[in-house]
């Protein structure tokens, strides 16, 4: 592992923009990577390694990221060169930090002391590593562009890592209908209808295939099917983003495919939220890019008699929509939060919190945690009341910031990609249902997006206008 690990460590560290290149291009692969790399070592070592003991390879991202972040900030000298425009964001920041690490010292702390089961000050680490770990991004992805073409090159990547992952999904998928894999129906109870790592099939990690029980619950490329779920509904915004804007026809065309390329992985893959929220915001940013015109309700028409063909005609998206329409049914998500906050006003509110980590599954072998599914509430267990409107706070400011650097820009591809990326943060800075900012990949592409938004309206100032032309999928 020291072998593979000191090389990225220097390498990143020099070259911070590569390191952060890596890690970008390493995220949505990184639970293939993980559980590939763990069973080689598992091989070679007879055993060694078991099925739960995978949290050291999880980490190896940060080998990338962490290298680049300091190196970033030791050669841009991010503190003395930030702009105006980061003020209001710091000061915002400043003050999340301070209540995070309020209910790291005053609510972890005494924990630990009185508890001798629990490492309660470990999973405050880890609580801290979540919550802050990559907020620093917003920094990097703005020293990370330096010019036009840095943000073209960047944009084609994504494009690429997002195909690809798509198209390991479809071929996990036709390796299961097939039966090269086996799939959950010949496990015990209760691995044949839950996602088990004893189903993994080819790429990602714990999978659910059961077609007999009309149970499927893809994990793509990562290491559960609900990242691969909050990965689907992000790379929609990313890959309209970039379509919209790409200059070269070459490259439109290949953002047109990766959007082709996302909504089937949506529909293979049997995860609800995607399913729900994929194609709503493909029509969305479609309807806010487009100019009211002629062609407008042309393009717009033939949207519709596509997907009424579609669903009326093929099958597995029949399928589909009752799977999703019987699972609501069954339980509204409305209701599931609902209960959630009601859990939650049952004496559990609190100033600071009931400590950093309580309900992190990172943190589930240093001591007992709480199952907590919705965000919102799951801030205020942690960090409390104040933590949590420290944390409104600072999403407030990154949408209103992102807001005017968006409305700042004239050129109308910068303004089309602009757009989409700004939607991507409403969405999830305000989202109730699960936790997709503590974990990956949304954890990362967040904070990341931010700092792109938060230089376009620089980059339009460069003499090379590499976006000058006007760009529709």
């Amino acid at each position: 592992m020291g072998a593979l690990l000191v090389p990225c460590l220097v390498l990143s560290y020099c070259f911070p923009r590569w390191g952060l290149l890596v890690f970008l291009i390493y995220l949505p692969l990184g639970g293939t990577i993980t559980y590939a790399l763990a069973g080689a070592f598992q091989a070679f070592g007879k055993g060694v390694i078991y099925t739960g003991s995978y949290s050291l390879f999880h980490l190896a991202k940060n080998v990338f990221y962490l290298p680049a972040l300091l190196g970033i900030c030791v050669s841009y000298r991010i503190w003395t060169k930030k702009p105006l425009t980061f003020k209001p964001l710091l000061i915002a920041l400043a003050f999340f930090t301070l209540t995070c690490f309020l209910t790291f010292f005053f609510i972890n702390f005494p924990q630990d002391f009185a508890n001798s089961e629990d490492r309660i000050i470990l999973m405050g680490l880890v609580g801290l590593k979540v919550w802050l770990g990559y907020i620093p991004l917003i920094f990097c992805a703005y020293y990370y562009l330096n010019n036009q073409k840095k943000l073209l090159w960047l944009n084609r990547i994504l494009v690429l890592i997002i195909s690809i992952a798509c198209i390991l999904c479809l071929i996990q998928y036709l390796l299961l209908v097939y039966g090269i894999c086996p799939g959950n129906s010949e496990l015990p109870v209760p691995s044949n209808t839950s996602a088990s790592l004893r189903a993994q099939c080819f790429v990602g990690g714990s999978l659910l295939y059961n077609p007999g029980k009309n149970l499927i619950r893809l994990p793509g490329t990562f290491v559960a099917p609900w990242q691969w779920a909050w990965f689907l509904i992000a790379s929609s915004f990313i890959t309209y983003g970039v379509t919209l804007s790409d200059p070269s026809r070459f490259w439109k065309s290949v953002g047109c495919t990766s959007i082709i390329t996302v909504l089937v992985a949506t529909l293979i893959s049997g995860q609800r939220a995607a399913l729900l929220l994929v194609p709503i915001i493909y029509l969305l940013l479609f309807l806010l890019t487009q100019k009211k015109n002629k062609n407008f309700l042309i393009k717009l028409a033939i949207i519709f008699i596509l997907t009424a063909i579609i669903t009326t005609q093929i099958g597995l998206i029949d399928e589909r929509v009752a799977n999703f329409v019987q699972r609501w049914q069954y339980a509204p998500p409305h209701e599931f939060i609902a209960k959630q906050i009601q859990w939650l006003t049952h004496d559990r509110i609190t100033l600071l919190g009931h400590g950093l980590g309580k309900t992190l599954s990172a943190a589930r072998r240093l001591g007992s945690i709480q199952l907590v599914e919705t965000f919102p509430v799951q801030l205020i267990y942690e960090i409390g009341i104040l933590g949590y409107l420290a944390f409104l706070t600072v999403v407030t400011t990154i949408t209103v910031l992102t807001f005017k650097a968006y409305r700042s820009l004239k050129t109308p591809p910068l303004r089309g990609l602009g757009l989409s990326l700004w939607i991507f943060i409403l969405f999830i800075s305000y989202n109730p249902y699960y936790y997709p900012l503590a974990v990956d990949p949304v954890a990362v592409y967040y904070w990341f997006v931010a700092g792109i938004l938060l230089k376009l309206p620089v980059l339009e100032e460069d003499t090379t206008s590499t976006f000058s032309e006007k760009s529709h999928c």
